[in-house]
């Protein structure tokens, strides 16, 4: 899922270059590596801070598009004659593109998931739950708070469940959401300093504190904190009547242990042990369940289940398979998920930026990287263009001409200083849509 250039489109290259830049930049310069600029160098750089802006138009394929990895996503290309080296001092700065990329294609990818569970087992007048079904938790694990910004928003292209804070002023900020509109959204919750300051023997309080705090809505509970099962049976029981009575849904948060086994019981435990029975049958044993037109287990409404720790996506979907095996709907769940959708790096996808064109003394060429120690690491070559077949799947051409160069699926967003194209956040998370 291809997101977030725009975000440095806007708040980098598009800022101006001044003649104080080119005195900064040389002064560094001399400090990094010990010499003095020679005259060439010095003259290239205020050249191009005299200039004023970046020389270069880059074309991108649009924001929130899938597409298969190993294909072009963008090319940037110098266009003014003289300048053909500052190409390569964006490199790093525009190859950071791939973190928000990876993230909102991890989202993504929870998002096939919790589709697929929920057409198997869940009625379609509550599919509107997909999009609260991973919640991000994420904003205290990122490393810092661009990357929170950057990483909530690549979330809420495929969910709509967030504390990722800054992603909401992110989107309004840089893909023109609206306010008017639900972008993300989150609940009341409490977090285990509350539940802690009422001590071991004052717990069951806590919880009564919280119904109290909130006596409508949504309101969810962390459950963990002592004994995750004295919560699901005898605190259930003791405000069975309260939490029924209520104008709302109080959820049960625990996040210890093997998420597997908490939610759908531990095998291994004695039969008939609330370990073995595990939250979910816990809570149906509690509040009671209905059954859906797909012949699946529905929770009583009043209560939830939220696990905020450690699903990683191959353990959510086993989660999900045995819900579906124990006869309970993919709607009972609701997990949070934060460092694992960030817990990525560069190599995750195989980003990489190389030059694959230049032209010497006006003479073409077409260049790759191929070493014989690693032919994974072999470039494309050449001009490129990114494409559709016949059957419409992505293709990447090389080696095309400058008149092919200018067709096909990327989009020009940046020339000379200018973003010429736009992405709304509607468009973004339309093109991002399973």
């Amino acid at each position: 899922v291809f997101f977030g250039l725009q975000y440095y489109l806007e708040e980098y290259l598009s800022v101006p270059l001044e003649p104080w830049m080119a005195d900064e930049f040389l002064n560094m310069r001399r400090h990094i590596l010990g010499v003095e600029s020679s005259p060439e160098v010095e003259k290239k750089i205020r050249s191009l801070c005299a200039l004023g802006y970046w020389p270069l138009e880059i074309k991108a394929v649009p924001e929130g598009k899938v597409v298969p990895v190993k294909k072009v996503l963008m090319t940037l290309t110098n266009t003014i004659s003289g300048f053909g080296w500052a190409v390569g001092f964006l490199e790093s700065l525009i190859i950071k593109e791939w973190y928000p990329t990876t993230t909102a294609s991890c989202s993504r990818k929870y998002r096939k998931l919790v589709d697929r569970m929920f057409a198997a087992t869940v009625d379609e007048d509550m599919y509107f739950l997909r999009d609260f079904s991973v919640h991000d938790f994420g904003y205290r694990g990122d490393g810092s708070e661009e990357g929170a910004m950057l990483t909530g928003a690549a979330h809420i292209l495929s969910f709509l469940g967030s504390d990722t804070v800054p992603a909401l002023s992110f989107v309004v900020r840089h893909y023109q959401a609206n306010y008017k509109s639900m972008l993300m959204a989150s609940v009341p919750a409490s977090e285990h300093s509350v539940m802690c300051s009422f001590g071991r023997a004052g717990e069951l309080g806590a919880f009564e504190h919280m119904l109290d705090l909130y006596p409508s809505g949504i309101v969810s509970i962390v459950s963990d904190t002592f004994d995750v099962y004295r919560v699901l049976t005898e605190f259930a029981l003791r405000l069975k009547e309260r939490i029924l009575g209520r104008d709302g849904k109080t959820v049960f948060r625990p996040g210890s242990g093997n998420p597997e086994y908490i939610i759908c019981g531990d095998p291994n435990a004695p039969e008939g042990s609330n370990e073995w029975k595990g939250a979910i049958r816990l809570l149906d044993e509690v509040f009671g369940s209905t059954v859906n037109k797909k012949g699946y287990k529905v929770l009583n409404p009043k209560v939830g289940l939220i696990y905020g720790d450690g699903m990683y996506f191959e353990r959510y979907e086993r989660t999900l398979k045995r819900l579906q095996d124990m006869g309970y709907a993919a709607s009972n769940l609701v997990i949070g998920v934060g460092g694992i959708l960030r817990n990525h790096s560069r190599d995750t996808m195989g980003f990489a930026i190389k030059a694959t064109y230049v032209e010497v003394n006006g003479e073409q060429r077409d260049i790759e990287k191929d070493p014989v120690t690693d032919p994974g690491k072999k470039s494309h070559k050449g001009l490129l263009v990114l494409e559709r077949d016949a059957n419409g799947n992505y293709v990447t051409v090389d080696e095309v001409d400058w008149a092919r160069e200018q067709t096909g699926e990327l989009v020009t967003v940046y020339r000379d200083g200018q973003i010429t194209r736009l992405y709304t956040w509607e468009e973004a998370r339309a093109n991002a849509a399973v």
